[in-house]
Parts: structure tokens; C-alpha cells; sequence
């Protein structure tokens, strides 16, 4: 229809033109072309540029009048909404057949074939996707799926494409386990955009099933894998790699009103083997806030900052001005758009900067000019931190240097207060069950907030 100019034989003509293959382009219409008016004009510079002449054999115009011209953008206009009634005419047809159940081409669902334009069960394959139905709420997570069905060796059924290609035969993946088992095409139902219509096909899926399917997968929607809901909260989005150059991607979990965030190796995500010695999930707001406070304070370093723009003496005012005015800085900004890469490691993380950003955003956000002759590309922070465990299990990480226990989150801070005095009741004589009886919890409570008070204050 010629709706663009990514079309093979176009591209192999253009590419002709370039070589000097071609002198001449003749064609019966200039709708045989394009019906685009954009597309013609980048066509006709082409054919000025390696002097083309260009003639339509059943119209008759001259492009070097201003008359031709005209009668050429006509006829091409009409061209072009001559194909866009025709793709609003197609849409809508397509539409009103699915609104009526009809089944509109394409690759069949699992357990079904089609037969005279209609979708007809295939028993032997209908087994099969109710297989997977009742595996997936018995196993209640698709990646759990996934392995079920690799492990048992379970592939797409092979089928031959209209040109006769041999298409299938591999392992599902979990998008389309995903796309299948939210599919109403098995409770015999059509799908077009946001709308569900009765479908002229039986359906594979007990509607009980369905209802408990749909219900497990939007509960499991809460938390999606990969994803963020507030993906501008995820500063080091797209920036943090481990020493493999595995990439981490931001998630986020839900605990009744309250929303956790973590960045999750692509290992993790994938189900992949991960290697040990990396770190398969990091707490977003702890490693963020450890990054910031490393480069915030290299920015107050004016012999890192002479280093990195390689300024002489005489430029010293110049970086003093930096480093007093760094609460004029967003911190965040810099992360996210003067950083090429933070890689992390079990211990350390390198954040690598790219300078010339850098500089810029000096520039604009101070209103000054950096004088940075002979400046490298990037340069690299690097700082260490630590990891434990917090009272409920999750990786905390703290600066390796920190040994202020006032700055520990609020709950662990009351743990470890708690923790200090029961110990010294113990040691004094008062037995663990006394504490329990006093403080309302069990003794094995009392031990374990005891134990790991002794734990928080070891690791500061």
C-alpha cells in the first residue's frame, strides 16, 4: 500500500540511485511510489540530489513549475487519505467481527485449530492447556510454572506458517504463559483492546478456574517483577551493573499501604543460575542514599575535583566555589544524568562519572564557567560499604565507616537499646522468663533481641 518507505524493494532502488545505477524512475501512478507527502519529499530531495528524473506515465506533470508542483502535492494528498480510509475501513471491519465472536487470524491459542475460519478444540493440545492451568494456581507463580514444564519437557506444538515454514517446537516462555493464561479465548469469550465479546468458539477453561486464575495473577500484579510503579523514585535505574555487567532492574513489593523498593540482578528475574560473591538484591533506598552521600562528598573535595577537571593553582577559587555552594547541588540529578555506570560489588562500589556532563551541570547550576583544559572522559568514586541483616531479615547497607548507632533506622535503634538493657538485667540476675513476663513477649523473644544486639554492635 505504499504506507512507507521501509519497503525492500524501495530501499534496494534508493540504494541503486546512490550508485549512479539509475537516471530515470518511471511508474504507472505516483500512488506506485509512495501516498505519503512526507515520505515523497524526502524522495524528490534524493532524486535532485543524484539528478533522477522522475515520470508517471498516466499523469502528466512538470515538478519544475509551480503548477506541476501543485497538481503533485493534489494528488498525492489523495493518495494519502485514499490508504487512510482504507486502514480505518479495515479497523473498523476488523472491530465489528470481533464484537460478533468471530475469530480474525493469526497464530491459534493452544488447544485450538483453525477450520474454515473457526477456531475448533484440538483434544490432544486442549489437555494440555488445561494442564497448565491447574498447574499454575497449584504452583502459584509462573516462573515456578515455567521450570515445571522445562523440566518436564513441555514445548509449543510445531505448525507450519502460510509460507510453509516449520514454526514451534521451543519452550514457552513466561510471557506467554502469562499472555495464555489471561487469554478468555478458553472460556470461549473474544478479546478486542479493553472490550470481551461471546465468542462463536467453544471454550477449554472451566469459568471457576478462569475466576481463580485471573484472581492469583492480579495479586501477584501487586508486585510485579521488573517493574515500578514510581519508576522516577528509581534513581539508579538503567546505572547499576554488577562485576559481571549484569544488569540490576528497580521493583517493588507491597505490604499494605506501604511500598518497598529494591533493585533485583536480571539473574534473579530471569531465573538464572546466579554466581556467588554478587549481591542478588539490594535495597533501593539504602544503596541510593549510600551513593549520593559518596559523591556528595567528593564534590566538597576540592582535590578531587582539581584532580578530575585538571585544574591548575589559579583555578583554585573556582573549585572553593564548588565545594562551599554543594547544597545548591541536586545530588540526584548528578546520579542520573552525569553517570555512566555504578558497578557494585560484595563490598564496594565504583560510580563512574562522566565529566563533561559534569562540568555542564556545574556550570549551569552555579552560573559560572569551569576553565577544564585536557579533562578525561570520566572518572571513578569509589567507596566501600557493609551489609546485615535487619530484625526482619532484609539486607540492610550502611557506609563501611559508620559507627554512629543513632544513625540506625528506628526500629533497630529500639532493638538494640532493648537489647543492651535486657542484657545487663540477665547478667544481674533477672532470668529471661521475668523479662518476658514484664515486657509481654516470649522468652525466646528476649533471647533473640539480647543476641542480636550483640550482632548490631559488633558489625558498628
Amino acid at each position: 500500500m505504499a504506507r512507507n518507505m521501509e519497503r525492500p524493494a524501495l530501499q534496494k532502488l534508493l540504494a541503486d540511485i546512490k550508485d549512479g545505477k539509475v537516471h530515470t524512475i518511471v511508474v504507472y501512478k505516483i500512488d506506485r511510489l509512495t501516498r505519503s507527502l512526507m515520505d515523497f519529499a524526502k524522495l524528490v530531495d534524493i532524486f535532485d540530489e543524484y539528478g533522477v528524473t522522475f515520470v508517471s506515465v498516466t499523469q502528466s506533470f512538470n515538478t519544475t513549475t509551480s503548477m506541476g508542483r501543485l497538481t503533485l502535492n493534489v494528488l498525492l494528498s489523495f493518495a494519502q487519505f485514499e490508504r487512510e480510509v482504507s486502514a480505518e475501513r479495515i479497523r473498523d471491519k476488523f472491530a465489528a467481527s470481533k464484537k460478533k465472536g468471530m475469530w480474525m487470524g493469526g497464530v491459534p491459542p493452544l488447544g485450538y485449530q483453525v477450520e474454515d475460519r473457526k477456531l475448533i478444540i484440538n483434544t490432544d493440545n486442549a489437555i494440555l492447556a488445561r494442564r497448565i492451568f491447574d498447574q499454575y494456581l497449584t504452583l502459584g507463580c509462573i516462573a515456578k510454572l515455567k521450570r515445571y514444564l522445562d523440566t518436564k519437557g513441555v514445548k509449543s506444538p510445531m505448525r507450519m506458517s502460510g509460507r510453509g515454514n516449520q514454526l514451534g517446537g521451543n519452550y514457552y516462555s513466561r510471557g506467554a504463559l502469562y499472555n495464555m493464561l489471561a487469554n478468555p479465548i478458553y472460556i470461549g469469550k473474544i478479546k478486542h483492546k479493553d472490550n470481551v465479546y461471546e465468542g462463536l468458539h467453544d471454550g477449554i477453561i472451566d469459568e471457576d478456574i478462569w475466576n481463580q486464575v485471573q484472581q492469583k495473577l492480579s495479586e501477584q500484579a501487586a508486585k510485579p517483577r521488573g517493574h515500578t510503579k514510581a519508576s522516577s523514585d528509581n534513581i539508579l535505574k538503567g546505572l547499576l551493573f554488577d562485576y559481571n555487567d549484569t544488569p540490576y532492574s528497580p521493583v517493588f513489593t507491597k505490604k499494605g499501604k506501604q511500598t518497598y523498593r529494591y533493585y533485583v540482578s536480571q539473574n534473579t528475574i530471569q531465573d538464572k543460575d546466579h554466581p556467588e560473591g554478587i549481591l542478588n538484591r539490594l535495597p533501593a533506598h539504602e544503596i541510593e542514599k549510600h551513593i549520593s552521600k559518596a559523591i556528595e562528598v567528593k564534590m566538597m573535595d576540592i582535590e578531587f575535583l582539581s584532580e578530575v577537571f585538571n585544574s591548575d593553582n589559579n583555578q583554585s577559587e573556582t573549585l572553593a566555589y564548588i565545594s562551599s555552594n554543594i547544597g545548591k547541588i541536586d545530588i540526584n540529578t548528578i546520579i542520573k544524568t552525569c553517570t555512566n555506570k555504578v558497578i557494585i560489588g560484595m563490598e564496594t562500589v565504583d560510580i563512574i562519572l562522566n565529566l563533561l556532563r559534569l562540568k555542564t551541570y556545574f556550570e549551569n547550576a552555579l552560573q559560572m564557567n569551569i576553565p577544564a583544559d585536557d579533562m578525561q572522559d570520566t572518572a571513578t568514586i569509589e567507596t566501600s560499604f557493609k551489609t546485615h541483616k535487619s530484625y526482619k531479615g532484609a539486607v540492610v547497607i550502611k557506609s563501611a565507616n559508620l559507627s554512629d548507632p543513632l544513625d540506625l533506622p528506628p526500629q533497630q535503634l529500639k532493638n538494640l537499646v532493648r537489647g543492651v538493657v535486657w542484657r545487663d538485667e540477665h547478667f544481674n540476675g533477672m532470668s529471661m522468663k521475668a523479662i518476658a513476663e514484664r515486657e509481654g513477649v516470649s522468652k525466646a523473644s528476649v533471647g533473640q533481641v539480647i543476641m542480636r544486639s550483640f550482632d548490631m554492635l559488633m558489625a558498628m
